[in-house]
């Protein structure tokens, strides 16, 4: 608060909106510049701006090279901060976004309007105000209002329109009002915030009767009684003020009159009446747009596309009645079960419930709705939120108390206190590798990237000579930023590991003894809080289009990094008492709070004292149960985490004989550990008998329980502990609908994990998934395998080859998870799918697991390559429908799809020509490309020969013409063919042309004799008298 007592501006960099937070930001500024500070020199306002930016955005300013004159301008300050925080805006983006809008069933005119006026300030139109008026004509969902709008014609303004629309509104409030005397007159958009409860069929028969047979409401009770009946309130106390003869909800009290943003109903707490009700949050505020999250969901058979309003304070779905009536007539309703009423006691309308198959994205779900005469929009509650994935429960860190002492503990990235070395064998041979080509739609976003990263000190230029130069990827974000990756494999080939041990469960053990109180911190970014020494910095060297560039701080990829960091974080948190770091996860705990909230504040003030930074997203509260390393960490001590038996004890029975072959396989393999299990599934065996039909029942049900029991007991004759003095082997299979993984030591497992595919990758060609496989596996499994040498056994042979090529040459999607395989140290082995049967049975049976955070950004990558191409879209759609009437490439898509042959020999003879480098095909939205090129049809080849040799260019120019962009057998030979039967190309070529030099032997020279051949070279000149001169 400035000296005038008005609240300074205050910069939230925690937004999720950084810019829009920006522009509240800057128009306070603007108003506190030019009322209470307009009396300061401009050089004093820039110092407010810094003081009012914060911390971070002081860090930001450090960061800039002002002049003296620039410094005392208000202006670039202004301005380097809004080129910091404000996205580029796409105009061709934003204006399609802005012509799709529509006005939403249950949508309000002001949200509608309000959306538009927004949206279509980043459209760049001249008369924004012509284009929102069209658009309300449009796009609004009353025919009425837009028969009455157009014939206004040229006359209508924007002004007129939306009157003519709210007024419309309003006459179709107040005419409902009238026939249904239980709208809300005031506009109340309920929205329904907690648990609703079932009703017994004694409070049934207990509910009040309809008030239009029972008289007016009670003061006392705020239900409809006869007068003559005894109010049930009487003798009663209100919880809210604890006085006499009236319940809560009628209170009069001062305090019971206050709306709170969430009222929670305790489900063991007794209600006071019969009847059942959950919350509702009502909105009066006339004018004021709709801030809530909307999304488009897919409902019913009929795929109806319904706009619901996401509530995480409810826990009913509803859908109001007059739009289930439109849409689901041929839906039945079953009876209520439960009542709904609003904050104020108000009753809401129930006509019944049902179920809906409901669809976002990938996943499906069939929720329960209640079908509700409401005039608010259709509402999802929470845990529908969470089925349907629209919403994900974070934990965070209350920054309360302590935690408030230590917030900068939780900003930016950390950096620990002095520089770390990488050891290279001596004998290795540096590798240098070439700029790899970038396209030139990339080309100024990497090099504003790479910018960037050099302003903030992570990466630094390189003009002198290095031995190692190291490969680039670049991959494109979600947002349309670049992530700027190193490739080292070839570096990582020679790097000498220090094998620095992590701490194992025995070792932390002793230290949990009766302690009762726990919390998990998380590292942030750690491994950039690393420094590298100059020598060590010069070996992460990597080579772009812009020149060479060098990592400052310890780059992910790098094969000794979690070794590093381990020693680093163990070295930060020595000698605390309750406190145990395992990578990046640290352990803080306690027998008593006080002594976990002082170990807490120990572990933060070492964390600051060193200069580590954790993750507040990541980072679990105080508890009495936490998990950790794959294990639970209890009161009553370390349990095991069942998750990782959930693959086979939620494993859905067999559906036919197939299937149950493939169990009892895996079931087999398993029975070398327990003989017993043999025994046990001996009944199922007779269902595999050819002259036995499939019939599974009860007792079949029961063996199937009883053999899922006896693989997931633990300890048990199959199941065994993790230990980490012993090698590890992860089992990956990948099927047509299904992943499965299985982790081994000693051939026993030690935890099962299984995915179903969503839709869209279940269109992965086979090497993306058997792929998608390993990166599943190396992720559920990655508090047993990270920082350990892990062989994986897959079934799919050219796995094998995909790891030793750079990741560059692969195809888009194989990129992104060999990006994110980078941190773990795996190797792939081959083994055939009948030596690997129980991950095999778990890819083929897996769990009803829709989660699709695994493959996020991976289409975003193949757009990616698909938009930096330079083909214009029509060339596309033209390859796209020659690729689908090509039978070579229809067999080659199929092949990729279902897998390549083992032996070169059951190859198809047509395909042949791409067996070599069968692990870099792929194909997307009906093109198939090798790595990030597109391979040609046969029919478009001599159009696409015709169009490379436009401006008859050289053999060489026209192959670099094509290289980066377009793929066939042959292509080389064909261009080289086209050039030389190019006929004009044939008479531009020059008339004299090169000699081939004719050698000579070295001439003798001997002792008294002279040279015996004379050897001259004739320039160019000419004498004065016309001859040739020769210059010897």
């Amino acid at each position: 608060m400035d000296s005038s007592g008005v609240p300074a501006p205050r910069m939230d960099w925690d937004s999720a909106n950084l810019p829009d937070a920006w522009r509240r930001f800057v128009q306070h500024v603007k108003l506190m510049l030019s009322g209470p500070l307009s009396s300061k020199s401009e050089e004093t306002q820039c110092s407010y701006l810094l003081l009012w930016v914060g911390e971070r955005g002081r860090d930001i300013y450090n960061t800039w090279q002002l002049s003296e004159e620039e410094a005392k301008k208000l202006t670039t300050y202004l301005d380097r901060f809004e080129q910091y925080l404000m996205p580029k805006t796409n105009t061709i983006f934003a204006r399609y976004k802005f012509n799709k809008r529509l006005q939403g069933e249950g949508e309000s005119f002001e949200h509608f309007v309000t959306e538009l006026k927004l949206l279509v300030k980043q459209c760049g139109y001249e008369n924004s105000d012509e284009m929102v008026r069209d658009r309300i004509v449009f796009a609004t969902s009353f025919p009425q209002v837009r028969e009455k709008l157009l014939s206004q014609g040229s006359d209508l303004t924007l002004e007129k329109a939306i009157d003519m629309a709210r007024s419309y509104e309003i006459a179709q409030t107040q005419l409902k009002a009238m026939v249904d005397p239980h709208t809300n007159l005031q506009g109340a958009a309920p929205t329904h915030a907690v648990s609703t409860k079932r009703q017994s069929t004694q409070q049934k028969h207990r509910r009040a009767p309809h008030h239009d047979k029972m008289g007016k409401v009670c003061g006392r009770c705020a239900r409809a009684h006869s007068q003559k009946e005894e109010c049930p309130a009487k003798g009663r106390s209100g919880k809210k003020c604890n006085k006499m003869n009236h319940f809560a909800k009628a209170c009069r009290s001062e305090a019971s009159n206050q709306r709170n943003p969430v009222c929670s109903i305790n489900p063991d707490t007794p209600s006071e009446e019969a009847e059942l009700f959950i919350d509702s949050i009502t909105k009066y505020n006339e004018g004021e747009a709709d801030e809530q999250a909307y999304a488009d969901v897919e409902v019913g058979s009929r795929h109806h596309i319904m706009s619901f309003k996401l509530d995480t304070g409810a826990t009913a779905n509803v859908i109001p009645a007059r739009l289930f009536k439109k849409r689901f007539k041929q839906v039945s309703l079953a009876p209520p079960t439960r009542t709904l009423s609003g904050y104020g006691g108000e009753k809401l309308n129930i006509k019944g419930t049902c179920q809906l198959k409901c669809r976002w994205k990938d996943i499906h779900k069939m929720l329960t709705f209640d079908i509700v005469e409401t005039a608010a929009p259709p509402i999802l509650g929470l845990r529908a939120c969470l089925d349907l994935n629209l919403v994900k429960l974070v934990m965070s860190v209350q920054i309360t108390g302590v935690m408030e002492e230590f917030a900068d503990v939780f900003k930016g990235i950390g950096k620990f206190p002095g520089e770390c070395d990488l050891h290279i064998d001596p004998d290795a041979t540096p590798v240098v590798c070439p700029p790899r080509r970038i396209p030139f739609t990339l080309r100024e976003r990497l090099k504003q990237e790479l910018d960037d990263m050099e302003k903030n000190g992570i990466i630094i230029k390189v003009k002198e000579p290095t031995e190692w130069v190291n490969g680039l990827v670049v991959a494109e974000k979600r947002n349309g930023n670049l992530r700027v990756c190193l490739d080292p494999r070839e570096l990582n080939k020679a790097i000498k590991r220090p094998h620095y041990p992590l701490p194992t469960l025995d070792d932390i053990t002793p230290k949990l003894a009766g302690a009762q109180y726990f919390r998990v911190m998380d590292a942030r970014s750690g491994y950039w809080a690393i420094q590298l020494t100059t020598k060590s910095s010069l070996l992460t060297t990597f080579n772009t289009i812009f020149g060479r560039y060098r990592f400052l701080h310890l780059p992910f990829g790098i094969i000794s990094a979690q070794d590093i960091f381990q020693r680093k974080i163990d070295e930060t948190y020595e000698g605390l008492n309750g406190v145990v770091a395992i990578v990046d996860d640290i352990l803080v705990f306690g027998r008593t709070k006080e002594e976990h909230d002082d170990n807490l504040r120990a572990m933060l003030e070492r964390t600051r004292e060193r200069g580590v930074r954790l993750n507040p997203e990541k980072c679990v509260i105080g508890a009495t149960e936490v998990s950790y390393f794959g294990h639970k960490l209890t009161r009553e001590g370390i349990q095991p985490d069942q998750n990782k038996l959930q693959a086979i004890k939620d494993m859905p029975p067999p559906e036919n004989k197939n299937e149950l072959e493939t169990i009892l396989g895996m079931a087999n393999y398993l029975s070398r550990f327990a003989p017993r299990l043999s025994e046990v599934n001996a009944p199922l065996r007779q269902l595999l008998k050819q002259d036995s039909e499939f019939i599974w029942d009860q007792n079949h049900d029961r063996v199937f329980q009883q053999m899922k029991d006896l693989i997931t007991r633990e300890p048990g004759p199959i199941l065994a502990y993790y230990d980490t003095t012993k090698e590890i082997r992860l089992q990956v299979v990948a099927s047509k609908y299904g992943l499965g993984a299985v982790l081994m030591q000693d051939g026993h497992p030690i935890a099962y994990a299984s995915k179903t595919l969503t839709p869209t990758e279940v269109n992965y060609a086979q090497i993306e998934k058997e792929l998608f496989a390993v990166l599943f596996g190396c992720k559920r499994f990655h508090t047993y395998i990270y920082g350990r040498r892990v062989l994986v056994e897959s079934d799919h042979k050219p796995l094998e080859h995909i790891l030793k090529k750079p990741i560059s040459v692969a195809p888009a999607r194989l990129q992104r998870m060999l990006l994110q395989l980078q941190r773990y140290d795996i190797k792939i082995v081959h083994r055939p799918g009948k030596d690997i049967p129980v991950a095999d049975t778990l890819s083929r049976k897996p769990l009803l697991d829709q989660d699709s955070t695994l493959s996020e950004g991976m289409e975003d990558q193949i757009h990616s390559v698909i938009n930096s191409l330079p083909v214009s879209d029509k060339k596309l759609s033209e390859i796209q429908a020659a690729t689908r009437c090509d039978p070579q490439l229809t067999l080659l898509r199929q092949t990729v799809q279902d897998g390549w042959p083992e032996d070169r020999k059951k190859c198809p003879k047509t395909l042949l020509d791409f067996w070599n480098f069968r692990d870099e095909i792929s194909h997307f939205h009906g093109i198939i490309f090798k790595g990030d090129k597109i391979i040609v049809p046969t029919a478009p080849r001599n159009n696409m020969l015709e169009r490379i040799h436009t401006g008859h260019m050289g053999i060489e120019r026209s192959k670099q013409r094509v290289r980066d962009a377009l793929f066939w057998p042959g292509m080389g030979r064909d261009i080289t063919a086209t050039v030389e039967n190019c006929s004009i190309c044939q008479e531009r070529r020059a008339a004299n042309p090169k000699e081939p030099l004719i050698p000579h032997q070295i001439p003798e020279t001997m002792a008294g004799r002279g040279l015996r051949s004379l050897h001259m070279a004739w320039t160019g000149l000419l004498s004065s008298c016309g001859l040739l001169q020769p210059l010897l």
